[in-house]
């Protein structure tokens, strides 16, 4: 068995786009219609921010990303999500994506945002301690 991580602008991994949005994301999330926008046609931009991706034998397994998010215009926030195959949760490989970003890419704002309870103690574990937001509506996100 053999384990790879690797770490760059999101789009460095355009070969990656289909068999992520199709299988490690969750149905109708925003980073899945994002995927979506790239494969037909959409330009990854720097602003896009960065993907960890996690391979076991080859094949992608696993993955986190981080992006700049603005709250308001005077506050942002770089923000932290995961997603792992299902047979293969609770082993350590979402908080293994998130300590690569952790330990670099990220933007610098100081504040670290997460859209997800779970996602708050995958952080934790990768030794950073974010902010919990939940949606209100389809455009707002509130702090918990």
């Amino acid at each position: 068995m053999r384990l790879k991580l690797v770490l760059d602008e999101i789009g460095a991994f355009q070969k990656y786009f289909r068999e992520i949005s199709e299988h490690l994301c969750h149905t109708g999330s925003d980073f899945q219609k994002k995927l979506r926008r790239y494969r037909a046609g959409d330009t990854p931009h720097e602003d896009d921010g960065y993907l960890a991706v996690v391979k076991l034998d080859g094949e992608i397994v696993g993955w986190a990303r981080s992006e700049r998010w603005e709250e308001n215009p005077a506050c942002s926030w770089d923000t932290l999500e995961a997603f792992v195959s299902p047979q293969l949760r609770n082993r350590g490989l979402a908080t293994l994506a998130v300590s690569a970003l952790t330990a670099g890419p990220l933007y610098g704002s100081g504040n670290i945002a997460v859209f997800h309870p779970h996602m708050l103690l995958v952080a934790r574990r990768a030794g950073v301690y974010p902010q919990l937001f939940e949606r209100k509506n389809v455009q707002r996100w509130e702090r918990v």
